[in-house]
């Protein structure tokens, strides 16, 4: 497998330069250093083409951003009336020292990266969805994505028939090109690199769910889910640039790994989650049950075979800053670390409020019917009373807490319906899962010092509800939370390009959307008099200059 240069990819050397490695700083974290006003950049909007195109974006997924300021996200145009199926792929574009203009990172036209020998109408396959949110490393320019497709490679199986494989897979692009970093053709002859570690012998992935991440400069770090006798899952990395030929995936935990602190023989992980690395290591969440879990928490462990895996924090462990004997009951999947500061999301206690939630008005047809045939009065749940965001410090083994629930915020978990609905598809796609609701919290952390700032979305307790992008300094007395943009916010305050009318409807943050004092996020906004809507990805300084 060979990497393809891109020239439009040149400039990411210059990105790149700007990186120094793991910043060294005489200062800490304050409230103090957060800007009283936040002054705003576009990075893109409604207004802008999509690059290469005559379209305009309609859409746009939660940003990531590097230490310099390079931004990566997920965007869509707008499709129908004979426009036909909208353009769709991940973009990126320098906000740094050296701003730079929008480009393609890979769309819905881009040819797969090799291994492709799979022609239709005369042509290698081609991209069809990226589906979850692109990542950029810390300290590199190297960006990685899911992508789905048609089936990439063709090959005869020693019985004579013909076989097509491959329409999921995880793919990277820097300076040097682009490359397929992890496929699902671990099964073929000639590519053991990507089987499954620590499986039966030619056993390939199923699926690699949640959003791939990178570490350095061009190794990726993944979920992935196979089958070897049953349905399995782990945590997993391997290096793609700049080699990308036959380095073979490493194995970091899976199915059978023993819970550490388990006496052999003891408890395994049933579930673990897609992981967040920083330069060199990685951390994940892993419990013996996803639903309900009693064993597990958060792991470190190195980028290197054989690592020993380190807890940070565990279901059971006390709860900083409630009474003692108060213990985390669950932990949220969605990780945001930088190679010190992991932050993320803990409940505790048995109190819970009642929720029903409504099945979306937009999004794909199929999904939305789906979902109006199983909840036609919607889905009644519960979540947790107490929550909140906490950030571990893994230099001294300790762990703060940021927010919780209370006076001033009601929730930090937000509901998706998504999933394959029965039928829906080819038979030469990728089997899904069926749509379900599924909750994620969200917050991005990056430290300086031995504090780090922590942004997250959060729902304050009023009628109508506010939902807002919140900034404050994790541990630091007394606690300073700073409200970024929320759904009061004039459009016009974000973007000067909005309708004048508008307001916020809607925002987004992940978990690298915060790094190095560069804070990104995607907001929709709509003129409720007009119609008129507006949406866009957007760039400030959570410090003061």
């Amino acid at each position: 497998m060979r990497i393809r240069r891109r020239p439009a990819l040149r400039w990411i050397a210059a990105a790149a330069s700007l990186v120094l490695g793991p910043a060294t700083w005489a200062q800490e974290e304050s409230a103090a250093d957060i800007p009283p006003l936040f002054q705003w950049r576009t990075v893109a909007n409604s207004a802008d083409l999509v690059p290469g195109t005559t379209r305009a974006f309609n859409s746009f997924g939660a940003p990531s951003v590097n230490r310099a300021g390079t931004v990566v996200f997920r965007g869509r145009s707008r499709s129908g009336a004979g426009a036909g199926e909208p353009v769709r792929g991940v973009y990126a574009r320098g906000m740094g020292v050296r701003p730079q203009a929008l480009w393609t990172v890979f769309d819905n036209a881009t040819t797969v990266p090799d291994p492709n020998n799979t022609l239709y109408n005369g042509q290698p396959s081609t991209f069809t969805e990226f589906p979850a949110f692109a990542r950029i490393g810390i300290d590199s320019a190297t960006i990685v994505t899911r992508g789905q497709s048609r089936p990439v490679w063709t090959y005869v199986l020693a019985d004579g028939t013909e076989t097509r494989v491959g329409t999921s897979g995880i793919y990277g692009a820097a300076q040097d090109g682009v490359a397929t970093a992890m496929g699902q053709l671990g099964a073929v002859p000639g590519f053991e690199h990507f089987a499954v570690p620590g499986a039966s012998p030619g056993v390939r992935f199923d699926q690699f769910p949640g959003a791939p991440t990178v570490a350095g400069q061009g190794t990726v770090v993944f979920k992935g889910n196979y089958t070897d006798g049953e349905p399995r899952t782990g945590v997993f990395y391997r290096q793609f640039l700049p080699q990308a030929t036959s380095l073979a995936t490493v194995l970091i935990a899976n199915s059978q790994t023993l819970i550490p602190g388990q006496p052999e023989g003891g408890v395994r992980f049933g579930s673990t989650a897609p992981p967040s690395a920083g330069p060199s290591d990685m951390v994940f969440l892993g419990v013996d049950n996803e639903a309900s879990p009693t064993l597990g928490g958060i792991y470190q462990a190195p980028l290197s075979p054989r690592a020993r895996l380190t807890p940070l924090v565990t279901i059971g462990s006390q709860v900083p800053g409630e009474s003692s004997g108060t213990v985390f009951t669950r932990i949220g999947e969605a990780l945001s670390y930088d190679g010190r500061f992991v932050a993320f999301w803990g409940a505790w206690g048995t109190q819970a409020r009642t929720i029903t939630l409504t099945c979306p008005a937009e999004g794909q047809a199929a999904v939305v019917a789906y979902c109006l045939q199983q909840y036609p009065a919607g889905f009644v749940t519960t979540v947790p009373e107490n929550q909140g965001f906490f950030v571990h410090d893994r230099a001294i083994g300790r762990t703060e807490r940021a927010v919780r629930t209370g006076a001033e915020f009601v929730d930090f978990l937000y509901w998706t319906y998504s999933g394959r609905p029965p039928g829906v598809g080819d038979q030469e796609s990728e089997d899904f899962e069926a749509p379900r609701w599924r909750s994620s919290a969200f917050a991005a952390a990056y430290g300086r010092g031995a504090r780090a700032q922590l942004a997250f979305k959060a729902r304050r307790p009023t009628v109508p509800a506010i939902d807002g992008i919140y900034l404050t300094v994790a541990g630091e007395q007394p606690a300073v939370v700073r409200t970024v943009v929320d759904t009061q916010t004039g459009g016009a305050q974000l973007d000067p390009l909005a309708p004048g009318g508008s307001r916020i409807v809607a925002l987004g943050i992940e978990r690298d959307g915060l790094r190095n004092g560069w804070l990104t996020l995607n907001a929709s906004m709509l003129d409720e008099t007009t119609g008129e809507a507006w949406a866009g990805v957007y760039l400030t300084r959570s410090r003061r200059r």
